[in-house]
């Protein structure tokens, strides 16, 4: 590696330290965000380094001076806070002029996945010098200091195209995820815009997860604030009373060392929510301090989508539905690809009575992330959305389902006996009920009828339960 390609590795790995963007160093600096863009892969004069030196306290010229050569240089150090490359997709049509489709969905991920703050992700003009090469991914992880490449490939055919990509992890060569997606090619960016998403929506939780596998490697005492909060992520996935606990647990450890980690906050915020809507914790000082953590996170971040959707939940759940809509949609605008914040809002239209436009954003959830099932919450939120809106066959595989991923929680039994009780299917529910009561309070309908008191599906939902037997 080259002097000058290393000290661009050392300005990159200290924006992944300090999570910083390109934009937000570029502001900071008052340079271009050309500029920053070419510092970013070695290409830069005295001035940039002088102002960049004078903003990062990094000894950027003295680097320089010391003339570390390629034979010397060592691999550029990784960071807590993980780093993705996505590769210059390749265009496998054979055709030169229809490069730009293979160009534009590069861009168009990379720019979807530069909106994940947790993520560092390398600039496209850093990944342009690799167009056309073949690589190997550990080269690339050393040269640009990466622990991820995203990889692709671009295949037209009449009217039809098919993209593919590929999560690597570049330090072992280990593939990580894949997926195949054909389209009709009518309209070519509308087709990027659907596959971009689907791509980021379906790689963040695989990253999460082998984050929160590597975090769980290191011993407890080692751990940093990341990594804390990636492990307390891959228990609240579990959505168990136990896990919640734990994960609790190391989000507050996790706010000991950054008092102001927003992400840290959110998911405290959520797991405390999370905890009042089970009834493992006493309801209105664990939703107060939920919205404490939720405000907490958007003070410090307020571009944080986990932020804005557990501060919409809880909202919610005091029957401020449309202030909770509107956050919704900001986390949306954030990140339109987080297809559990996307699950939240058809939740939150579905209480608002908004049952079909709930159909579609919950089922675009699923459509997006369709094994991050976060132990049924999707199925469920469908499902209910369904039986919302009468569609009761229809719902009925759905809220199966969600029992089947959860069998600890009362709250998808009470969703598929309701569902049972309006198709007749009687002794189905009673199964059902003699389960859900072995997991929880037995089930009566004064008492959901209090807790569902805001909520715009109250009375069909009752309606079923009755039905059912339930009762009164």
């Amino acid at each position: 590696m080259t002097p000058e390609k290393q000290l661009a590795a050392v300005v990159r790995d200290y924006l992944a330290r300090e999570r910083l963007s390109r934009e937000q160093l570029s502001f900071r600096t008052k340079l271009g965000k050309s500029t920053i863009d070419k510092l970013l892969i070695g290409l830069f004069s005295e001035r940039t380094l002088s102002i960049v030196e004078k903003h990062t306290k990094l000894p950027l010229r003295a680097m320089l001076q010391s003339g570390a050569s390629a034979d010397t240089a060592s691999p550029v150090p990784q960071t807590d806070t993980p780093a993705i490359a996505v590769m210059p997709f390749t265009n496998l049509g054979g055709n030169p002029a229809q490069d730009y489709i293979a160009d534009g969905i590069t861009e168009d991920i990379v720019t979807a996945l530069a909106r994940l703050r947790w993520l560092f992700v390398i600039a496209r003009n850093s990944t342009l010098a690799y167009k056309g090469k073949a690589v190997d991914v550990r080269h690339v992880a050393r040269e640009l200091g990466v622990r991820y490449v995203l990889e692709g490939s671009v295949q037209t055919a009449a009217s039809r195209i098919r993209i593919t990509g590929q999560l690597v992890d570049a330090r072992t060569s280990k593939h990580i995820w894949a997926e195949k997606y054909d389209r009709e090619m009518s309209d070519v960016f509308a087709v990027n815009d659907d596959i971009t998403q689907r791509v980021v929506a379906a790689v963040e939780p695989h990253l999460y997860a082998e984050e929160g596998v590597r975090a769980a490697s290191k011993p407890p005492e080692s751990l940093g604030a990341w990594e804390l909060v990636v492990r307390a992520l891959t228990l609240l996935r579990q959505m168990g009373r136990k896990s919640n606990e734990e994960a609790q647990g190391l989000l507050n450890r996790a706010l000991a060392l950054e008092p102001h980690y927003a992400r840290a906050h959110a998911l405290l915020s959520w797991a405390l929510w999370w905890a009042a809507h089970c009834y493992w914790a006493e309801e209105a000082p664990s939703l107060r301090q939920a919205v404490t953590h939720a405000q907490a996170a958007l003070s410090s971040d307020p571009a944080d989508p986990w932020a804005r959707m557990a501060y919409a939940l809880a909202l919610s759940t005091g029957g401020q539905h449309d202030r909770g809509l509107g956050e919704l949609r900001t986390a949306l605008d954030l990140n339109p690809s987080f297809a559990l914040g996307r699950m939240a809002y058809g939740w939150v239209l579905l209480r608002a009575g908004q049952f079909e436009k709930a159909i579609e954003e919950s089922g675009m959830a699923l459509r997006l992330s369709p094994m991050d099932s976060f132990s049924g919450f999707y199925t469920s939120i469908h499902g209910l959305a369904l039986l919302g809106s009468r569609r009761f066959q229809e719902a009925l595989p759905y809220l199966r389902a969600s029992v089947a991923a959860f069998t600890e929680y009362p709250g998808h039994y009470n969703s598929v006996i309701s569902c049972c009780g309006h198709l007749e299917l009687y002794d189905e529910a009673h199964e059902f009920i003699t389960a859900r009561n072995r997991v929880g309070p037995p089930i009566c309908i004064s008492v959901l009828a209090g807790n569902l008191a805001t909520y715009a599906h109250r009375d069909v939902f009752l309606e079923g339960l009755r039905k059912a037997g339930v009762p009164e």
